[in-house]
């Protein structure tokens, strides 16, 4: 490998580890801290590697290829950091943040890694593909699940309510009936704890 290749690699890694740093607004079980994209984005490929056995057309959808679209899918938020889910006025300009992101981020890798890397990110931003809906739908599950596990502490926080999660989940209902099961099994139990307030 040449040096700079070397180098490039190197410099890409210590930049990735800043990953551990961008705080979510969601907590962690207990609600003691709020969850970073690194735990986030290690629980949602969990998430992916258990389910997809569970899909009616797991053959349609590559783990693997999948797999490296969420280990990506939120790297742009070392720069632009994270856009919380239901904060309409954060939302706005987004994209134009997170396109930035990704032109310097993916931009210090070795040049044939970096078009890689950004294909894989804008392949999951587009939901086009079998993979890129099932990432998606881990996104989103993972997000609403960790919600409601760590007792809707961050709803409450943000003034969010049931029906406002429900631009989260319906996407990753309509991708399988797996995420529909599970979603369901969640809402009995924010209902139970009462996690809306």
């Amino acid at each position: 490998m040449p040096g700079d290749r070397a180098q490039q690699i190197l410099d890409f890694l210590e930049l990735a580890d800043r990953f551990k740093f961008v705080e979510r607004r969601g907590y962690v079980t207990g609600a003691t801290r709020r969850e970073n994209d690194a735990e986030h984005t290690w629980h949602m490929a969990l998430v992916a590697l258990l389910l997809h056995g569970e899909l009616e057309n797991r053959a349609d959808v590559d783990l693997g290829h999948a797999l490296s679209m969420i280990l990506v899918h939120d790297l742009v938020e070392i720069e632009a950091g994270d856009t919380y889910a239901y904060d309409d006025a954060a939302i706005e300009g987004q994209e134009e943040r997170e396109q930035a992101a990704a032109d310097k981020i993916f931009g210090t890798l070795p040049e044939d890694m970096g078009t890689r890397f950004r294909a894989l990110w804008e392949e999951f931003e587009a939901r086009e593909t079998a993979e890129a809906r099932f990432a998606k739908a881990c996104d989103n599950f993972q997000g609403f699940m960790q919600n409601a596990i760590s007792g809707g502490r961050a709803w409450r926080e943000n003034g969010v309510g049931k029906e406002d999660t429900r631009r989260r989940t319906d996407f990753p209902r309509g991708v399988d009936p797996v995420f529909d099961a599970l979603i369901a099994r969640l809402y009995e139990r924010t209902d139970r704890e009462g996690s809306f307030g």
